[in-house]
């Protein structure tokens, strides 16, 4: 487990060790199950430095691998059989990857691997809980230890159920989510093909299906539609991660610039939404109040229309009176005109007759 530096003596960090390797007994993977004929025809290795899990197994003279990336394991948890085998089950989040064995193109020693499709008759695709029977004390504290500090977690098996029977930690995660961990993403994970090309086609073809099964929109906030993207998405840097680690890395930066960015829209757009609400209760509310302003506005403008009224009719009434007045002084200055010249006239006839009568002498 702990590598020694041979040129101070000093213990080197476990993680940096390239790997370790734990022999087999059996494997079991749903119904399809494997017993290990001698001690290395199945291994489990943990690649710590790489951050996977992988199961080599000597398959029908081949030898094929099953890896998984630690961010894909679980739970795992470790059962003491006694003196016969310790028990140890790994449930994942999402179906392994496979490769096979293939001769060096240039006919050296070196070993290759390529994609292969699902070699444990597609259990492995659409099984979460893979279980391993090891030789007792095969895997050790260090280990426990080494896998607590990758993040991954271990539970000692050991609970009783009220009937008395053994209550595995994968058996209580079962039934907690009702069947296998990665049942709902296995529909949109394939076993990798030979070229990425024909992976990128094939979930390409899966992601419309599903949209079209689960009747997601197209358009629009869509609910259904943003948790299977998110999932082609994860599938998506998974595969890439196989070939170009950095890229991958690339994109999950991207999907978390992409994720802060649609959260910062969602609370914009939850907060224009609260203020849309609050401007419109203000508004019902100002509208409440200018509808009470205009009734009494119209309430006085009819009083003063009324009063308009009335004084329109005092003003006519008045106008009235002042004409008749008017003409009654027209009529009186007429009559001492006439009478004023009546007066003249007969003052003139009495001169004119004073004239033509002469006086008697005294």
């Amino acid at each position: 487990m702990s590598g020694i530096d041979a040129a101070d003596g000093m213990i080197s960090d476990p993680s940096e060790t390239s790997a370790d390797h734990i022999p087999v007994k059996k494997l079991t993977i749903g119904s399809w199950n494997l017993a290990a004929k001698y001690d290395e025809t199945i291994l489990l290795s943990f690649y710590w430095a790489e951050r996977k899990l992988v199961w080599e197994v000597l398959h029908l003279g081949v030898v094929r691998k099953m890896e998984v990336d630690f961010e894909d394991v679980e739970q795992t948890s470790l059962a003491s059989g006694g003196e016969e085998h310790d028990r140890f089950v790994i449930e994942l989040q999402r179906p392994p990857r496979f490769f096979k064995e293939t001769p060096s193109s240039a006919g050296g020693e070196e070993v290759n691997y390529v994609y292969t499709t699902d070699f444990t008759s597609g259990q492995a695709s659409t099984e979460s809980r893979h279980v391993l029977l090891f030789e007792p004390g095969a895997i050790s504290r260090d280990h426990a230890k080494l896998m607590s500090q990758h993040g991954i977690r271990l539970v000692m098996e050991g609970e009783r159920s009220r009937g008395g029977g053994l209550v595995t930690a994968s058996s209580r995660l079962e039934r907690g989510l009702g069947g296998p961990i990665h049942a709902t993403s296995a529909a949109l994970r394939q076993p990798p093909t030979s070229t990425p090309r024909l992976d990128a086609i094939i979930l390409k073809d899966t992601l419309s299906r599903e949209m079209r099964e689960r009747q997601a929109r197209y358009t629009g906030i869509c609910p259904v539609r943003e948790r299977i993207y998110a999932k082609v998405f994860d599938e998506l840097i998974a595969s890439i991660s196989r070939n170009a680690g950095k890229r991958a890395g690339l994109l999950r930066r991207v999907g978390a610039e992409a994720r802060m960015t649609i959260d910062a829209y969602r609370t914009v757009f939850e907060s224009s939404i609260e203020f849309g609400s609050r401007k419109l209760q203000q508004a019902v509310q100002t509208k409440g109040d200018l509808e009470g302003q205009i009734a009494a506005l119209d309430v006085e403008i009819s009083a003063l229309k009324a009063k308009v009224l009335d004084m329109q009719n005092l003003c006519e009434s008045l106008e009235h009176r002042a004409e008749q007045k008017a003409k009654v002084y027209e009529v009186k200055d007429k009559e001492e005109v006439d009478l004023a010249t009546e007066k003249q006239q007969l003052e003139d006839l009495l001169a004119v007759l004073r004239l033509s009568k002469p006086e008697k002498p005294k």
